[in-house]
This record gives C-alpha cells, sequence and structure tokens, in this order.
C-alpha cells in the first residue's frame, strides 16, 4: 500500500486541475493497487482541482482513499464527489 501526503506531493492549496490531472497519473504508474491519500496539511481545494481528481479517479483500476480531509476541504471535497458517484 502506498501512501502519498499530497500537500508534500503538490501544495497545501490544490488549486489547479492540471495539478490533479498529474497527481493520478504518477498514481497510475505505481505498482501498488491500494493508494492512500493523506490531505493533512491542505488548506484549500479548488472547484477545478476536485473535479478533474474525482473524473480521473474514477477511470482508473486502483483503489484510492482520502484520508485527514477537515473543514471546508472536506464539506467542499464531499460536495464534488457526489456528483461523480
Amino acid at each position: 500500500m502506498k501512501t502519498i501526503i499530497i500537500k508534500d506531493e503538490i501544495n497545501p492549496s490544490l488549486e489547479l486541475n492540471s495539478a490533479a490531472t498529474e497527481l493520478l497519473t504518477k498514481i497510475n504508474d505505481f505498482p501498488d493497487e491500494d493508494i492512500i491519500i493523506d490531505f493533512s496539511g491542505v488548506t484549500f481545494i479548488s472547484r477545478s482541482f476536485a473535479q478533474a481528481y474525482f473524473s480521473k479517479k474514477i477511470k482508473m483500476n486502483k483503489n484510492i482513499k482520502e484520508i485527514n480531509l477537515t473543514g471546508e476541504v472536506k464539506d467542499f471535497f464531499n460536495t464534488v464527489r457526489k456528483n461523480f458517484e
């Protein structure tokens, strides 16, 4: 199982859809099937990032779990996620 700390991999402010695409491209190249993305320290997530993240995630053959989503980031992330379920 691979764990990615997203603030270290990208930034604590997740703004660009291209960052989500780049992240999930890297994840797709990992040999691990089970991936944990740790959102601790993330202070902002844009709709653009969240939409790109979920649109790419649902097309992948990986088990991706998000952890440590807090506050407004968690609420917003969950709202956008519902559009893709």
